[in-house]
């Protein structure tokens, strides 16, 4: 029954079902990786042929991730030749990689062996070998090169005073040489030389024509001086009385006995820190630090000597006297001098000096002037006296200005070698 005043509530739908007994907990079932990967595999597979049937770009997947794609059991023989035809194609490409690389360099060594200096450009041009070489021709030259060549496989290059050595065991016992091989052949260092010798060109320039280094050039230079002393210097021996007649120029027709013209070289140096070496090598007719050597040219024009370098101070008189050179000389010789180079007092007996008279400014000789240069049958005629002083300055320039600076190297080079262009006139 209702209460006065209550509102009913409950019907017969509004009464609670009976509740279930809730389950008890229960582990999910694990699924199996291989198959959550095969699906995530076959939906990306899915997606990316959408898309590329869309029109759009496929999937792009980062460098480290890594994809398992689901696969079949396969014949491991099958296996291993797929493997290898993917090796072989790999390795087809790095072969044509590397050929194309090859090509590239090649191209590259012909430009640079076109910019090159080397003999092979110069050997057919006769003017050209004379000029940088001072020989006549290219077979002149390789007669002289084939002379030098036994020699050289034993050669011992020069790398500091430290490093130098009496011998080294490739130079007794019959072994090759160590060490990697030469940047120039051996034909190619001797042009660089006799250009360095001839031409009087700078190691640094030497060095840009021939590709390689200036030190490797300046060693280059050094070591072949010392070969061509050691080996030349007996090879042209002093040129006896009979050779310097035989080979007389006309223009010394009037001077037949004439052996040798002495004058003196100076090449200036830096100037040394001690003050010893400072005042030995001081030259007032240079006003600088100089080396002083003597030079012997024949009359017709090839240098038959050449004395050990001296320090600036010393008289020409007092290395003429000392060096050895008048040693030399035999009974009926005449020895032509410049002006001021007096050694009438010094030379042995039989000998005869002439020096060359100088107007300087004036008509004519004095009579005392025309009576002193009178010596034996040899005489300074007016009409040929400044053609002869010109013919040996000219060849006293060309020796000193392109040649002697090559004393630098040595104490002494072969006489031989200073001019060889005039020789056999």
């Amino acid at each position: 029954m209702l209460s006065l005043g209550a509102e009913p509530s409950i019907f017969s739908w509004t009464v609670d079902a009976p509740k279930r007994k809730p389950p008890s907990n229960r582990q999910p079932t694990p699924t199996s990786s291989k198959k959550i990967e095969a699906a995530e595999i076959e939906e990306e597979f899915h997606m990316e042929a959408g898309s590329i049937c869309d029109g759009q770009a496929p999937l792009e997947y980062a460098a480290n991730e890594t994809i398992s794609p689901v696969t079949t059991p396969v014949d491991p023989e099958i296996g291993t030749v797929q493997s290898l035809l993917e090796r072989i194609e790999l390795l087809e490409r790095q072969n044509l990689c590397s050929e194309e690389k090859i090509v590239q360099l090649e191209k590259e060594e012909r430009v640079l062996l076109d910019h090159q200096f080397s003999l092979d450009k110069i050997k057919g041009d006769d003017a050209a070998i004379l000029f940088y070489t001072g020989f006549p021709n290219y077979n002149a030259l390789m007669s002289f090169y084939d002379y030098l060549k036994p020699k050289l496989d034993k050669i011992q290059y020069w790398k500091g005073e430290k490093r130098l050595k009496e011998s080294q065991p490739y130079q007794v016992d019959d072994k090759n040489k160590p060490g990697p091989s030469r940047k120039l052949t051996y034909l190619d260092e001797m042009l660089l030389v006799l250009m360095r010798l001839k031409a009087g060109l700078f190691v640094q320039d030497l060095a840009e024509r021939f590709g390689i280094s200036t030190s490797l050039a300046s060693h280059i230079c050094i070591t072949w001086i010392n070969l061509f002393y050691l080996e030349l210097k007996d090879l042209f021996p002093f040129p006896s009385q009979e050779l310097v007649r035989k080979n007389m120029p006309q223009e010394f027709a009037e001077y037949p006995t004439t052996r040798i013209i002495l004058d003196c070289s100076e090449i200036v140096i830096q100037r040394p820190s001690a003050m010893l070496a400072q005042s030995e090598t001081w030259s007032d007719y240079k006003h600088h630090n100089t080396w002083k050597v003597l030079v012997g040219v024949t009359p017709n024009g090839q240098v038959s000597y050449l004395s050990d370098l001296w320090g600036g101070r010393v008289s020409d008189k007092q290395i003429t006297r000392e060096s050895g050179v008048l040693d030399l000389l035999e009974a009926g010789d005449n020895v032509m001098v410049d002006r001021g180079f007096d050694i009438s007092n010094i030379v042995p007996n039989g000998v005869s000096v002439n020096i060359p008279p100088f107007l300087a400014g004036r008509d004519q000789l004095t009579a005392v002037e025309t009576e002193e240069t009178t010596c034996g049958t040899c005489h300074w005629e007016n009409e040929n006296l400044s053609y002869i002083r010109w013919y040996t300055s000219k060849h006293f320039k060309s020796v000193c200005h392109s040649d002697c600076h090559s004393v630098w190297f040595i104490d002494k080079l072969p006489s031989s070698f200073a001019k060889t262009s005039h020789q056999g006139r």
